[in-house]
């Protein structure tokens, strides 16, 4: 039982849960505090907030009004995660890698196609400044140099055939 003194004199006493439900402190109001205080370090996904608040042990009704509660003030918002991440990474993964990594962060398969369909990009221009940043011989250099290479290349993702294209093309266009 939980008494307290009214502004106008009176006193009232109530149980305690039934205080933590009008006032929202209880787990749910504890999960939303955890969320905000989670997204002060890093953005997050849904997905990635539902995990991290599942392993400090809240319950699934606690995370659904946290993870509703940060939506609601756009606090979490996948399409704009993906932006983000993105821009920032966009020029320097290719775009199998990405799609792969936003994926696994939780970004669902159509806010990948809206989100890529906006995302100006060249991979070909992306592996012709690996291969400058990476000094690789104009001439193509020694099959086993132009087989490590492309290995590279295509662990990060890309096609071979925008390898092959971007040799070729650095080939041509840095002996001429």
């Amino acid at each position: 039982m939980i008494e307290w003194k009214a502004p106008d004199g009176k006193r009232s006493a109530r149980k305690q849960g039934s205080l933590e439900q009008e006032t929202g402190c209880g787990e749910a109001a504890k999960a939303r505090e955890k969320g905000v205080y989670y997204l002060q370090f890093s953005s997050k996904t849904e997905e990635e907030m539902r995990r991290k608040l599942a392993e400090q042990g809240f319950s699934p009704a606690s995370v659904d009004s946290a993870v509703k509660f940060l939506k609601e003030r756009r606090y979490l918002n996948d399409e704009d995660y993906a932006r983000r991440y993105l821009e920032k990474n966009g020029k320097k993964k290719s775009r199998k890698q990405l799609q792969y990594e936003l994926s696994r962060k939780g970004i669902s398969r159509e806010i990948l196609e809206l989100v890529f369909e906006e995302m100006p990009g060249d991979e070909r221009e992306q592996i012709l400044e690996i291969l400058r940043k990476r000094q690789f011989p104009l001439d193509g250099g020694e099959p086993e140099e132009k087989k490590k290479i492309c290995a590279y290349l295509a662990r990060r993702g890309y096609s071979w055939d925008d390898i092959n294209a971007a040799l070729d093309h650095y080939a041509r266009k840095e002996t001429v």
